[in-house]
């Protein structure tokens, strides 16, 4: 009897050592199958970094308004966290059909990362009154609508 305690108290110690190293190889493979995406997660996260950076130094300036954790913690967090959902399922999408003749998630991380530099250009123009942005800003505006049929300008959230 002591020895079917011994051997039971050893498969349950195995059992969760090797939890442990399912847990690592699950994680180590998601990294590996997302990797390809990386790049374009990355400089989302950069984009939204610098867009952050310029709102908050466009609040300060015209508005005289002081570092608020809310305002990211409410917009700016769940709109990258949906932005690079979209873009791992959109890469889920094209390897799980095979389909090769357009990649679906650089497109989305075209239009996403578009729009964020369309808003780093209108705070960067609040800011500085440099006309450079608005240019940029109209160029962006026009190519997304172009391309996707898409007026960004709109404020009521309709296509």
């Amino acid at each position: 009897m002591e020895k079917i305690v011994e051997t039971a108290g050893k498969a349950v110690v195995d059992l969760f050592s090797n939890v442990w190293a399912v847990i690592c190889g699950f994680f180590a493979v998601c990294v590996g199958y997302f990797a390809p995406v990386f790049d374009i997660v990355l400089l989302l996260i950069f984009l939204f970094i610098i867009d952050v950076i310029l709102g908050y130094w466009a609040a300060k300036k015209l508005r005289g308004e002081k570092f608020s954790k809310t305002i990211i913690w409410k917009t700016t967090m769940p709109r990258m966290l949906v932005s690079v959902v979209l873009i791992l399922c959109f890469f889920m999408w094209d390897m799980t059909y095979k389909q090769d003749f357009v990649c679906t998630y650089r497109i989305v991380g075209w239009f996403i990362s578009g729009i964020i530099i369309y808003s780093i250009a209108q705070n960067g123009y609040s800011v500085t009154k440099w006309e450079g942005f608005p240019l940029l800003g109209m160029f962006l505006r026009k190519k997304i609508q172009d391309n996707t049929g898409i007026d960004i300008s709109k404020k009521d959230g309709t296509i």
